[in-house]
């Protein structure tokens, strides 16, 4: 139990793809916290645990859900979806007996189904995505051209010849930036196409405010712009830069948008563990 200076906080350290992530049961909390502030405090890489986002993990029967998910970037904003996010979270209601392998899983950005197989994650999303092609947007040394797409949360998608050698911050920063995405900016994706079916990326993250190893809604909204650009098909194999690969699945109707999206890849526990918590 809580004391006035602290408590002991359980959580498990899981990572899908290279997105690592800390999540909370919440029928294990005995007091429930400020969860943008332990967010904030839990994700520094330095200070604490370390991680691309918190998220907090209830079982549900409701709404036709059997679980329900919520998300924290590492500045403790709250968002409605995270792809990778999500798988992790579908494993981790499997392993503490709050769901069976299959189910369907209830968020902000709308129900997702998950199916999980062993150490791979597969998510069936309801809601679909929204595209705007060839967007231009301002930017240093002039405006600067992609796709910009909306799976839940925003992505702007800038195809390239090659990736970078070095670090993309320099790059993507201001365009996380640009007025044309609003307050709220926009996550950015600098993509490489590889053949019709693969391609690799690189994934500058809002709320995270740096390079991730990869991005599990920034893979779906890659996967879709291109082709609806004419440049890929489904499926999608994406490289992200952990070498581990996403594959997405689509289906696209007569009209051009797409529905039936999937996003299939790995997800592990890293450990378990507990940590003293102020009260």
């Amino acid at each position: 139990m809580p004391n006035q200076e602290s408590y002991r906080l359980a959580f498990c350290k899981m990572e899908g793809a290279g997105n690592d992530f800390i999540l909370l049961n919440r029928s294990k909390l005995d007091v429930e916290p400020d969860l943008g502030r332990t967010a904030r405090e839990l994700c520094g890489r330095r200070r604490s645990v370390g991680a691309d986002g918190l998220i907090l993990v209830e079982s549900v029967r409701a709404c036709g859900a059997d679980v329900r998910v919520r998300f924290w970037n590492p500045d403790g904003e709250e968002v409605a979806t995270c792809g990778n996010g999500t798988r992790c979270a579908a494993r981790f209601a499997v392993e503490e007996g709050l769901t069976q392998e299959e189910m369907v899983m209830d968020t902000e950005g709308g129900h997702i189904a998950a199916r999980v197989d062993g150490g791979t994650v597969s998510l069936r999303y309801s809601a679909e995505p929204t595209l705007r092609l060839d967007t231009s947007v301002a930017a240093a040394g002039g405006a600067r051209s992609g796709h910009y797409v909306e799976i839940g949360n925003p992505h702007f998608v800038i195809q390239v010849d090659a990736q970078p050698d070095g670090p993309i911050e320099p790059e993507c920063r201001p365009l996380r930036y640009a007025p044309e995405f609003g307050d709220d900016g926009a996550n950015v994706h600098l993509v490489e196409v590889v053949d019709a079916h693969s391609i690799r990326i690189r994934s500058y993250e809002r709320g995270v405010e740096a390079e991730t190893l990869a991005c599990g809604s920034g893979s779906m909204s890659s996967a879709v712009a291109l082709c609806a650009a004419g440049q890929v098909e489904s499926p999608v194999a994406v490289e992200t830069r952990s070498g581990d690969v996403l594959t997405i699945r689509f289906e696209r109707r007569d009209d051009g948008s797409f529905t039936l999206l999937e996003l299939e890849g790995p997800a592990r526990t890293v450990y378990r563990a507990e940590l003293d918590y102020p009260g």
